[in-house]
């Protein structure tokens, strides 16, 4: 991990632990990734709850709760499906805040979606906010990437909540 995701992870988790929140994860294209920055940090466990590894398309429905009828439907790659697995993720873990990623890191594209095309979303006490990235690079890029994003994502929407 490199020093700005292990950063961002730091900051993730005292923004948390400052407001009495607790932290979970939903990850799809990164395959634990989120997690595994998160828990490499020391102390992590006080605020972060754990995480759902929703890789297969129907463990997006049946573990996150996201519309297996809109899957089928729209694919996983889209703003809808991120927004569910973090609502899902902050339900099933018992979570305050959720960050989500679900995209597609090639070499080939997913549902028609091109690779390097990832969904972030980041559920917080005010709601669940979701972002669209373009990532450029191989597999291992774009993964590491949106580790990257998708924390400094879920960073910026609980910095802008006020403190108790």
């Amino acid at each position: 991990m490199d020093g700005g995701t292990g950063a961002l992870a730091e900051r993730l988790l005292a923004l948390c632990r400052r407001r009495g929140l607790l932290l979970a994860t939903c990850e799809s294209i990164t395959g634990g990734g989120i997690g595994w920055a998160l828990t490499a940090v020391p102390g992590a466990s006080d605020v972060f709850r754990g995480g759902l590894i929703t890789y297969a398309s129907g463990l997006k429905a049946s573990l996150a709760g996201v519309d297996a009828a809109f899957i089928a439907a729209h694919g996983v790659v889209n703003e809808r499906t991120a927004r569910e697995m973090a609502e899902g993720a902050a339900r099933v873990c018992g979570a305050d805040v959720a960050v989500a990623v679900t995209g597609t890191a090639g070499p080939l594209g997913q549902d028609g979606v091109a690779p390097g095309t990832v969904w972030v979303g980041a559920r917080t006490p005010d709601g669940t906010r979701t972002h669209r990235l373009a990532l450029d690079g191989d597999r291992a890029r774009i993964r590491e990437e949106t580790v990257r994003r998708a924390l400094r994502l879920t960073v910026e929407a609980l910095s802008q909540r006020p403190a108790p």
